[in-house]
Order: C-alpha cells, then sequence, then structure tokens
C-alpha cells in the first residue's frame, strides 16, 4: 500500500518518465504588451493635441510642432459635403479668417483632408480648386490615410479643433449653431468665441459642442472606418 504523503511526488514521477508534459502557460504578447495597449485613444481636451505631419495642396509639408507659440485652428474639410461647401460658399469661413487676422495673437488655419472614397489624385485637385474657386488661400492638408483625423476623432465636415499656444487640444465641436445655413456669414462661430475666450485669459467653454455635417469619408478599413467619438469633458463637480 502506498503512502499517502508519496502519492504526489510518485504521480508527478510517473508523468515525466512517461514523456506527459505539463500545461503551457500563457505566452506574452510581441513586445511584452497586451493586445488591447495597441489601441490609441482619441485626443481629448485639455489634453496635448496629437501631433502630425502632412503635405498641402502645394507639396508643402506641415508639422504641428512647427506652430508652437501660435494659435492653430483645424478644420475638417470636404468639397464635396454640402454642409461643407455651405459654409464656405456663404463666405463664414474667409470671414472667419478675416476677423483672425485682426487679433492680435497670431492663428494658424488649416484645412484637413481625410477624404478617401475616390482616388488621391481626385480629391487633391478637387479640393485645391474648390479652395481656389472660393479666393481663400488657406493650406489643406492631405490626411488621405486617416490617420490624423483617427487620432483626433474628426467625424464630420466641418469638425472644428482648436489648439492653443501652448498646444493643447481647448476646443473641439461645430463651427457654429448655424446648421441650417441661415444666417450664413454673419453667424457666430464657436472658433471666434474659443479664440476670444483664450485671448482674454478665461477657459474655453463650452469646449465642446456636438459636431453636425457629412460623415467624414474615411479610407475602408474595419473598425477603423468610424473612429471613436471622443468623451465630453466632464462638468466641473458641484460642492
Amino acid at each position: 500500500m502506498l503512502n499517502p504523503f508519496m502519492s504526489i511526488p510518485i504521480a508527478a514521477t510517473l508523468l515525466l518518465l512517461s514523456g506527459a508534459t505539463s500545461p503551457k502557460m500563457p505566452q506574452p504578447q510581441p513586445g511584452g504588451m497586451p493586445k488591447h495597449s495597441e489601441e490609441k485613444k482619441v485626443a481629448e481636451i485639455g489634453e496635448e493635441a496629437p501631433m502630425f505631419e502632412l503635405k498641402d495642396q502645394h507639396g508643402k509639408t506641415h508639422k504641428l510642432s512647427d506652430y508652437k507659440g501660435k494659435i492653430v485652428v483645424l478644420e475638417w474639410f470636404n468639397e464635396r459635403c454640402p454642409y461643407c461647401k455651405g459654409v464656405w460658399a456663404s463666405g463664414l469661413i474667409s470671414k472667419t479668417l478675416t476677423d483672425l487676422g485682426k487679433l492680435d495673437s497670431e492663428v494658424v488655419y488649416l484645412t484637413m483632408n481625410s477624404t478617401a472614397d475616390r482616388s488621391e489624385e481626385d480629391v487633391l485637385e478637387s479640393g485645391a480648386e474648390f479652395i481656389e474657386e472660393m479666393e481663400v488661400e488657406v493650406p489643406m492638408l492631405m490626411d488621405y490615410n486617416g490617420k490624423v483625423g483617427r487620432a483626433y476623432g474628426a467625424r464630420t465636415t466641418p469638425h472644428m479643433f482648436v489648439i492653443d499656444a501652448e498646444g493643447v487640444l481647448v476646443y473641439q465641436g461645430a463651427i457654429s449653431d448655424d446648421q441650417r445655413n441661415k444666417e450664413g456669414e454673419k453667424a457666430e462661430t464657436h472658433v471666434m468665441r474659443a479664440i476670444n475666450q483664450l485671448n482674454a485669459g478665461e477657459e474655453v467653454s463650452p469646449s465642446y459642442v456636438q459636431p453636425w455635417g457629412c460623415s467624414v469619408k474615411y479610407a475602408r478599413g474595419g473598425k477603423q472606418d468610424h473612429p471613436k467619438r471622443p468623451r465630453r469633458p466632464r462638468s466641473p463637480a458641484s460642492p
């Protein structure tokens, strides 16, 4: 009769002698990081704006880091979107650029084109022609693979983002509350409101307004077709 206290070691020895192997331990993901950690979060208000390096319609390279010390406005753009076309044709964009030029602080205005439902050459040519016809001189940065748009969580055209002189995202959302374009160039924009608050040393509030327009036509790529919706900034806790 086997000694009960010896049964476990004997069983283990028999397993080794029979060639049986012990269960494999879970292997770590490549790089030692869990797979889910590869997912990048969408830019948040109050955090550093995602860096980018893109070429405009003239082939000039623009880096966000080049504009440190200046306020930067980003407008997600698609000249075939009726909403986007409407705010441009009404003169609202032209007037906004004129008003920004009158401010003491230097403001950089960049249009961002993540449209990829047609060839890159067509997107570039068509967008550049539209801006030229509008007689507005602004860079149109080509983000054909949608990497920058997804990093910012851009969902509509237009979808506006304001970055302060320190590189922090302080506003994102609708260009104005005039979704039906009834006020045209006279519409009050959230961009001007946010920048005026910055220049006055005030907190930008509201820092998020639900964007409206056509969906950004990202390149097909499964889940990446629709970037995650950014979280709305939390309201200050009541005392």
